[in-house]
């Protein structure tokens, strides 16, 4: 896999004029253009700065989000795993920005080409797009020298998958924060099936069986079952896709392979295009954005896909009714099941002063107790540490991640995007398979546009 890094360099004017611009301009920019002139130069010690004695203020950057920047703020003012204790000179502030990548990466950006970045950043990758940031921006550095000064066994902690798509031409970028399986589970409403009639759905159906049973529970006004959570297809429905063998692009992620497997790509189309224009098991995005916690959560709705984190959200949000979890369906009995990373990642900046302290943070942030506390605490998503799957408190409090718990311990990684324009990709897929969700185009011929206009995406200059 080879990433081609464009040589030319931004004046810091240019660079200020870039993250200026369109929401998702500045998002594809700020993830993936060269370095600037003006950013700080990467560190060249290759170890850890000397410890200090003195107090030091770690600076750590982030959104304003509730399982990112509150979920930190609350394991700081609870010392949970006695932080504090074990690291008094160390001061960690958070910097939050509120809104999402569209307000927070030029912003990042802005500090890094104006010399007043921080030491920490938080990062949330959409097929390798992190690798940027290290490989072409300047932003973070390699962790490994940082980790074996302190004697931090990176294997030992982190399920290797999540140590592969951190790591590029041998140097590890990023630590996992949140690294879940994307999308594996549905929740159902198990209190008005039975009022129905209907029986409830099981881990080992198939494709079929769950259109058969939707049919059953679509009655009096109520949805069978909606993609959900999956519905953005290149992303969150990645796994559905690679259950039908489907691979989307190449291993280098420079070519759009779907046609490759073109029956089965049809066929998988084929599927949600029925649910919602044939069979009607699913709501229509014809009367507008489709809301499903708000069609769930009102009985409306019978089941939809979810991410892990609605796992803790849903039973403490809807408590009128009783919720069951279920594994999303396969092809066939038996099939293996397939699977795909998603992450929020932190990163240690090139201009921290500070790196030894900042490791430390780091550590903290992404280690054994502040996970496990979360899952018990319901505030975040799962990490791919094994020994946090592996902590029978998890599953006292949240039974489901046994289902899930196989699911991660052979996580398959994200695809790559080669040109760091894998945000821009997603929205040009989700583009073609929107207009098919609403009729505008049968399957076959949205397969073909989507291979059409998805290729010209990855065909372009590395962003």
């Amino acid at each position: 896999m080879s990433y081609v890094a464009n040589s030319k360099k931004l004046s810091r004017r240019a660079f200020m004029a870039a993250v200026g611009t369109t929401a998702l301009g500045a998002t594809l920019v700020a993830a993936c253009a060269p370095a600037p002139a003006g950013a700080p130069a990467a560190s060249t010690s290759g170890g850890a700065a000397a410890p200090s004695t003195a107090k030091v203020e770690i600076r750590a950057h982030m959104v304003k989000k509730e399982d990112v920047s509150d979920w930190i703020q609350t394991g700081l003012d609870t010392n949970i795993d006695g932080f504090k204790d074990k690291n008094p000179n160390i001061d960690v502030k958070l910097e939050t920005i509120p809104g999402w990548t569209a307000e927070y990466i030029p912003k990042i950006l802005s500090f890094a080409a104006a010399g007043t970045l921080g030491d920490l950043v938080w990062f949330p990758p959409r097929h390798r797009s992190h690798i940027a940031w290290g490989t072409q921006y300047n932003v973070v550095t390699d962790i490994k020298p940082l980790a074996d000064a302190d004697g931090y066994d990176l294997k030992a902690n982190f399920f290797q998958g999540a140590l592969d798509v951190n790591t590029f031409e041998g140097k590890q970028y990023w630590l996992s924060y949140i690294s879940e399986p994307i999308v594996p589970i549905i929740a159902y409403n198990k209190t008005k099936l039975k009022e129905m009639g209907v029986a409830e759905p099981t881990d080992d159906w198939t494709f079929d069986e769950l259109a058969a049973w939707a049919q059953k529970a679509t009655k009096d006004g109520i949805f069978g079952y909606h993609a959900g959570d999956r519905s953005y297809l290149a992303f969150s429905g990645a796994p559905f896709l690679r259950q039908w063998g489907v691979e989307q692009v190449d291993a280098e992620g420079k070519k759009m392979i779907v046609l490759d497997k073109q029956e089965e790509f049809v066929k998988a189309l084929q599927y949600d295009f029925d649910l919602t224009n044939t069979l009607k098991v699913s709501p229509s995005p014809s009367a507008g954005a489709i809301n499903d916690p708000e069609l769930f959560g009102g009985q409306k709705l019978m089941a939809a896909d979810i991410w892990p984190f609605r796992i803790q959200i849903y039973p403490a949000t809807f408590k009128d009714f009783e919720i069951g979890f279920v594994l999303t369906p396969v092809g066939n009995k038996g099939d293996k099941r397939r699977s795909m990373l998603n992450e929020h990642v932190f990163g240690i900046t090139t201009s921290s002063k500070h790196t030894t302290e900042a490791f430390k943070a780091l550590t903290w942030f992404c280690g054994k107790e502040m996970n496990v506390q979360a899952l018990v605490q319901g505030h975040k998503g799962p990490i791919a540490r094994a020994d946090v799957w592996a902590d029978e408190r998890v599953y006292k409090v949240q039974p489901t991640y046994t289902k899930l718990r196989p699911i991660m311990e052979s996580i398959e990684a994200d695809f790559t995007v080669a040109n760091f324009r894998g945000e821009e990709y997603d929205n040009t897929f989700q583009a073609v398979y929107d207009a098919m969700i609403l009729g505008k185009m049968k399957p076959e011929e949205a397969a073909n546009e989507i291979q059409k206009q998805c290729q010209a995406v990855l065909d372009k200059e590395p962003a």
